[in-house]
């Protein structure tokens, strides 16, 4: 049987740093076909002071704090896309 994955769902994945990502799987051959792109804004810091809140909510200056001294490479990449679109 050839599926070409029309009924596609949508399913939270919690991974073991406790970041969300949503799963994207073909409902009818249970196929996983990709990961869906988190809204930069909805991005959630999953450490620090403010661990739990999305970029959108947590203050400019511990963002601009955090490009100055962070190490996670892809917190900062996401922070840098998240400065440049607000």
């Amino acid at each position: 049987m050839n599926c070409n994955h029309k009924n596609i769902y949508e399913m939270p994945q919690t991974f073991k740093n406790g970041i969300t990502h949503i799963r994207l799987e073909c409902f009818d051959c249970g196929k996983f076909l990709k990961y869906k792109p988190q809204n930069i804004e909805t991005f959630k810091l999953w450490f620090g002071m403010h661990k739990g809140k999305e970029l959108k909510d947590v203050p400019i200056s511990y963002l601009n704090w955090y490009l100055e001294n962070g190490t996670d490479k892809k917190v900062l990449k996401r922070i840098k896309l998240f400065l440049e679109i607000i």
